[in-house]
Formats: C-alpha cells, structure tokens, sequence
C-alpha cells in the first residue's frame, strides 16, 4: 500500500470519525417516540429559547412534508393503556411556558400545517411574565388560556405552579404545587392532561430516596406522566413513566440540527 493511499485512508478515516462525534453521522436512529421541546417564538430574536419564527415554521413544513405524525399525550396514555404500537414516524410538539407568542404565532402554525402540540402551563403565571427568565416576554391570561384550549391543535398540560424547581423541592412542596395546579385548573373550567413538565428540567434526579417518594407522591395524586429533558428517544412503550425524556430545541439550532436531534435525539455523539 503506497503512503499516498494510506494517508488519504487515514485523512477519510478521520473525516467519518469527526462526523460521528459531532453530528452521529454513523450512529442509526433509535426506534421511538421523539418529543420536542420549545418555549419563545420571535420574528427576529434567537436565542437558546427563542425560536425564529420562519425557522420554526421551515421545521414544521418539513415534519409536514415528511409525513411525520403529531401526537397529544392523552393519545399517548391511551396507547399506552390499549399496548397498541406508535404510528410511523411518530412526534411530540411540546411549548413550555405559554407564552403569548405562541398563540399569536405558534398556534396559526400548527393549523396551517396540520400538527398538534401540547402547551405545558405554568399555572400560577398566568397572566404575568416570565419572572425566571428577565421577567420581559407575558404569559396568556387565564381568558386566553381558555380560548387556546378550544383549538382542536391545542392540549393543556401542567408546567408547575410557581415555576419552581422540583429538584430543590421537598415531597411536601411539590404535592402542594401540584395541588394548586389542578384546583386552580378546575376551577378555571380547562380540559388539561395531568402531565407534568418538570420545570428547567429539574428533579431528585441523583437523591433516589427522595426520587422514589416524589413518583410515588406523583401515582396517588393521579399524575400520569413527568417530562425531563435528557435529549434522547423515548423506547415504545415507555419506560419510566415520570422520566420521560424531552428533545431541546434550541432557536440557536441549525436546521440540519433540527433534523438530527429529531431521528437521534442530540446532535453530538457524546452529548
């Protein structure tokens, strides 16, 4: 073998292995459910969760043209209750927050590309601004909140009442968080799913004593489900009920990244 051959070898070789680490080139996607995490819509701003708005509907269009099919989490739970198998190329739109640009913004979106998302509420915002991210970008009112509810794209989930983590929170603390969000849910007269998105991602993730006694506080309080990040696909059927594992999409991402964190669920191999 001639040094020239080896050395274009070794140049490919080296080509393909940057590739893999940092866009999973060689890496097959995982059979699963992916769910998609965002929270801000702009028309210019990006940030790591602020999302352009023609990026965001360049995405949708393709997911559209692609034939991937969007799923509510009340479907979810149904499938999951019947053993029944995903549909191809399944996908979860979640928005965290409620933000108010997502109803101006998002919500046409969706209609027009015929997808669904789930909106994850921070209960006891409503009708304020985002105090843990500046405190600039308003949260739907309570009227808003029930007006995006009747949208046949649109179901309701629980993003916690205060906002606060459940990772610096007692067993105690986050019943009565949760607890407040359905009371004050209920009384508001809004269809939701009891599936919780655990603020900034965060809970006992590491103390596994407090861990055991929040899951356990999450099934008699009726919780179906809890999202965490973890930038994975989800295995069908679902593993573990209230770790369940979110994509984030970042309005920094390119879109090649989009696609790759959508089939691989992260871009990078060992991210």
């Amino acid at each position: 073998m001639s040094s020239l051959l080896l050395t274009g070898i070794i140049l490919i070789l080296a080509i393909l292995a940057f590739l893999t680490v940092e866009f999973s080139l060689l890496v097959p996607p995982p059979k699963g459910l992916p769910i998609l995490m965002y929270h801000k819509i702009a028309e210019q701003e990006e940030d790591g969760v602020t999302i352009r708005m023609d990026m965001l509907e360049k995405q949708f269009a393709w997911l559209r043209d692609k034939g991937y099919k969007t799923l509510f989490f009340s479907e979810i739970l149904e499938k999951t209750k019947n053993r029944e198998p995903l549909p191809d190329k399944p996908v979860m739109l979640t928005f965290d927050d409620a933000y108010v640009s997502f109803a101006e913004t998002g919500l046409p979106l969706l209609k027009k590309y015929g997808l669904k998302a789930t909106v994850f509420v921070p209960v006891g915002h409503l009708g304020k601004t985002d105090s843990w991210d500046h405190g600039k970008d308003p949260i739907m009112s309570p009227e808003a909140l029930r007006l995006l509810a009747k949208e046949p794209p649109v179901e309701i989930g629980i993003h916690s009442y205060a906002h606060s983590s459940y990772g610096d929170m007692t067993v105690d603390q986050m019943r009565n968080d949760l607890s407040m969000c359905y009371k004050s849910l209920d009384d508001l007269g809004l269809p939701y799913v009891k599936v919780l998105a655990y603020p900034f991602g965060a809970y006992p993730k590491k103390d596994e004593t407090r861990k055991s006694a929040m899951k356990e506080m999450f099934r008699e309080t009726g919780l179906c489900l809890a999202l965490r990040i973890g930038n994975r696909i989800n295995p069908w059927p679902l593993q573990e009920p209230y770790e369940v594992k979110r994509t984030d999409i970042r309005g920094t991402d390119s879109f090649l990244t989009f696609k790759i964190k959508l089939k691989k669920g992260r871009k990078k191999l060992f991210s």
